[in-house]
């Protein structure tokens, strides 16, 4: 769920502080919903951690566009999505571990689960003194260098939406259809691998998890590869091509999935580093936190009734015409990827600029 604020509310300043105390606020709630075993609590617990963790990432995209620009954007998402799949792999491999140790000390049941939940809490806690943090050194930086972030005169609105231009929808687009084939994959892949491959349970979750395996330090290295050439279009098309390239092997042959997985992880990595940057170049700046809150609402939802969609699909008709489906979705990214170059190209292309040509109109507008 995201929440973008109709008023005129620092969203990379306030606007991160309270996102991350819905999500402390959210996840104590969940913790405390294991303690009492009251099902219905950990929901709610849920729902608000829901709130503030959508929009904290759309907060934090505004932060991103806000303080870096240029060539240096790719990089700042590349470690953006670096640390957040460092944060999953860690939660995947400790959490067993820590309810483990939390259940020998003598506790039992629900309330294992509520103590080790509420231990989790404690990162929590640390996002939302680092939100504090950074809303001060944002502060102290338009005190010192007198910007006016936020202060353009403008008004974060929903009404935003009908002034996108058609390469944002097309990035929308790519967004939603390329996303669609990962997560609900990654989600039904454990089973997967064990049934079509024979592998056991801890090896099925060793080859799901290497897409976030390989994401968390190949991000940055990608962001850095894309801010040194540019041409971010043509990097998201080898990112796409990569996937329909992984899922077909995953799909049609009985290949080692290491090989498809550790290409679906490359090209997941290739991809933020360079889809997400490229709102910053389509977008006035007193638009992006309208644009990258309609982007992840937009991405929930299809990921939503994707996830809905894949489940009839793998109830009803087996792995085989699940992987068509998401073969299907990664093509209609293809074709969009293909469609925002022909319109960028007409447009005078400075989605696909490179580096220096970049860096050349930015000199020009300085002088």
């Amino acid at each position: 769920m995201i929440i973008l604020p109709p008023f005129r509310l620092r969203l990379n300043g306030w606007g991160t502080i309270i996102f991350s105390c819905f999500i402390c606020i959210g996840q104590v709630v969940f913790a405390l919903g294991g303690i009492f075993n009251a099902y219905w609590l950990m929901e709610f617990g849920r729902f608000v951690f829901g709130i503030g963790g959508e929009s904290l990432a759309v907060a934090q995209n505004t932060y991103a566009v806000s303080w870096f620009k240029g060539k240096e954007l790719n990089l700042v998402f590349g470690l953006q999505l670096s640390m957040a799949r460092v944060g999953s792999t860690v939660n995947m491999n400790l959490m067993g571990w820590l309810y483990s140790k939390v259940e020998a000390l003598g506790s039992a049941g629900h309330t294992t689960l509520g103590i080790t939940l509420m231990i989790g809490a404690i990162t929590c806690i640390l996002s939302l003194i680092c939100a504090l943090a950074l809303a001060y050194l944002d502060q102290r930086a338009e005190r010192i260098l007198h910007k006016e972030q936020g202060k353009t005169g403008e008004v974060i609105k929903l009404t935003d939406v009908k002034d996108f231009s058609l390469p944002l929808w097309l990035i929308f687009i790519i967004c939603v259809c390329y996303y669609v084939a990962v997560f609900p994959f990654i989600g039904l892949g454990k089973v997967f691998f064990t049934e079509k491959f024979g592998f056991s349970s801890q090896a099925a979750g060793a080859i799901n998890s290497v897409v976030y395996v390989i994401s968390a330090p190949m991000s940055p290295i990608f962001g850095l590869l894309v801010d040194k050439t540019g041409k971010n279009i043509i990097w998201v098309l080898c990112a796409v091509v990569t996937t329909l390239a992984s899922h077909m092997l995953l799909a049609f042959t009985l290949w080692n999935p290491w090989i498809a997985m550790c290409l679906l992880g490359l090209s997941y990595s290739l991809l933020a580093c360079a889809l997400w940057p490229m709102v910053a170049f389509v977008v006035p700046e007193h638009q992006l936190g309208t644009a990258y809150g309609f982007m992840q609402s937009i991405q929930n939802l299809g990921l939503a009734i994707s996830s809905i969609i894949a489940g009839m699909i793998l109830d009803t008709r087996g792995y085989l015409f699940l992987e068509v489906f998401f073969i299907a979705c990664v093509s209609l990214s293809l074709l969009a990827v293909v469609f925002l170059y022909l319109v960028n190209r007409a447009q005078g292309g400075n989605l696909n600029y490179s580096a220096r040509q970049r860096e050349e109109i930015k000199v020009s507008h300085s002088e």
